[in-house]
């Protein structure tokens, strides 16, 4: 059983580490339930074993290595799965997805800020293309426009959206 302050260090621990796990698995697989289980074994395994981890190491790769394993032995279990893993090809995906996590994340909190600054009816757009997987035509039947303007809006948002995610970005970094 672990003590009061090891339960709050893993809790802590997990929470980082969570959102990355699981981008990897959903990465690697598409069923959303199995990705959901996956995760939740990963966190019990990372839990029993927690008196194991040497804190000394960054937790995130640790952690990573389990789900590795947790996916490695769901894709054994499913033997009529027709997708076959290269366990060199997922040693390396896996080591490179710890790598780049860190910035991902970033990326994704940069953009959903700078979401927030589009006028509403920017947001509707983005939203409705790609939230809600709309091609133009639909979008701009929904919204009254002609499908060509919503590509040239779509255009100016992306663009938008780019240097204002670069403007985020330098800011966290301080060269803004």
């Amino acid at each position: 059983m672990l003590s009061e302050e090891d339960q709050e260090t893993f809790t802590r621990l997990w929470t980082e580490a969570q959102p990355t796990v699981s981008h990897y698995l959903m990465s690697l697989v598409r069923d959303s339930s199995t990705v959901k289980d996956l995760l939740q074994n990963t966190a019990l395994v990372l839990l029993r074993k927690f008196s194991d981890y040497d804190r000394e190491k960054p937790f995130l790769p640790w952690a990573m290595g389990v789900a590795k394993f947790e996916l490695l032995g769901h894709h054994r279990d499913a033997a009529r799965s027709r997708v076959m893993f290269d366990s060199d090809l997922l040693d390396r995906y896996t080591e490179r997805w710890v790598e780049l996590a860190p910035r991902h994340s970033d990326e994704a909190d940069a953009l959903q800020t700078c979401l927030a600054k589009l006028p509403e009816r920017l947001r509707k757009v983005v939203r409705l293309r790609y939230f809600e997987d709309r091609n133009s035509g639909e979008i701009a039947k929904s919204l009254e426009m002609k499908a060509g303007n919503v590509r040239v809006t779509l255009q100016r948002t992306r663009e938008q959206l780019r240097e204002c995610v670069e403007r985020e970005l330098g800011r966290e970094r301080g060269l803004a």
